[in-house]
């Protein structure tokens, strides 16, 4: 039997998830990013082979997010896939902020992929956060970087790698590059266990040494419930200190 890349099966996972959540009345989700979210999450339960973030990772990160402090504004995300992580990112912001989110408050997400890219800004359209989480088609580095040069990101208070894994280093290097850091500022590293992450690893566990040594980090794996034998670990960094 001929297996599938993985990247033909993703494929048709999406447009099996598109019909899946436009078969419900819409009214399930509008204006509800955590049940579009939560649906989603059901959906890759049911058929397997989606590297969706998943809830138990999403909690360990809401946890961190709810308690930083000044609260999180700025969220950039490397990877979108289908959108679940992005929806869950704007829930969270929306329990912070409250339902009325500020027009400073705001979502990037980053994606090469013009399908996933489609789906997602449907996904978000319909969880009616549109107006903040904003969906990007590209490499997750020149988009930051053409954000950045048009003074729309600034400052990043929390940025997740969820992409290709060798990119999660030159990424976060980016964002000191870029000076996007503040003291408290999160990164966020899903599949850190497997496939696997060991060069960020190394470089967060070892306190980073940034641009000249200007970014020092401190790093905890959090293990969650990996389903049938899945990545179970998130590595979350805090930025403690800009030198």
């Amino acid at each position: 039997m001929t297996t599938k890349p993985l990247s033909e099966l993703f494929a048709e996972r999406a447009v099996e998830l598109r019909e899946f959540i436009f078969s419900k009345p819409t009214s399930n989700f509008t204006n509800n990013p955590w049940a579009l979210a939560n649906a989603i999450e059901d959906f890759a339960n049911q058929v397997g082979h989606m590297m969706i973030f998943r809830q138990a990772k999403v909690d360990v990160a809401r946890e961190k997010l709810l308690t930083q402090q000044p609260a999180p504004r700025t969220i950039v995300e490397f990877g979108t896939f289908v959108g679940k992580s992005a929806l869950a990112w704007g829930a969270i912001l929306r329990d912070i902020h409250g339902d009325k989110v500020p027009d400073d408050v705001n979502i990037y997400t980053f994606d090469p992929d013009p399908q996933m890219v489609a789906l997602t800004k449907d996904f978000v359209k319909l969880a009616g956060v549109e107006d903040f989480v904003h969906v990007l088609e590209g490499p997750g580095s020149d988009c930051l970087r053409t954000l950045h040069a048009e003074g729309k990101v600034t400052t990043v208070d929390m940025a997740f790698f969820d992409h290709w894994e060798k990119f999660y280093l030159s990424d976060l290097k980016l964002v000191e590059e870029l000076k996007l850091w503040r003291v408290g500022s999160l990164a966020i590293a899903d599949n850190t266990d497997f496939p696997g992450a060991p060069d960020y690893l190394a470089y967060v566990r070892a306190g980073g040494n940034g641009i000249s040594g200007s970014v020092k980090y401190e790093t905890k794996s959090f293990e969650t419930s990996g389903r049938r034998g899945g990545p179970s670990i998130v590595e979350i960094s805090t930025v403690m200190a800009l030198e």
